[in-house]
């Protein structure tokens, strides 16, 4: 496991809403060509959570990242090493 930086840009929209409880994208946005595309990012790596309607939540994953700058990452299980077939 490694601890990642989320990047400038990230972690300033992460911080635009960490003392919301419920917001929508908008109050997020850091007016970049590129929000959509790290919201969307926050969203599949449960950063935040969508409850609907365009209404989001933040996960405490997302408040850790948010206070440090930083995020847990785990690679993802490499399936031919558990097949144990060595290639």
């Amino acid at each position: 496991m490694a601890q990642l930086s989320l990047g400038e840009n990230r972690w300033r929209m992460l911080r635009r809403v960490l003392r919301k409880k419920r917001f929508k994208y908008e109050d997020a946005r850091n007016q970049t060509r590129f929000d959509q595309a790290h919201f969307d990012w926050f969203v599949a790596n449960a950063f935040v959570t969508d409850l609907g309607a365009g209404v989001y939540e933040m996960t405490a994953r997302g408040r850790a990242s948010a206070d440090l700058g930083e995020y847990q990452w785990e690679p993802a299980a490499n399936p031919r090493a558990t097949a144990g077939t060595g290639g």
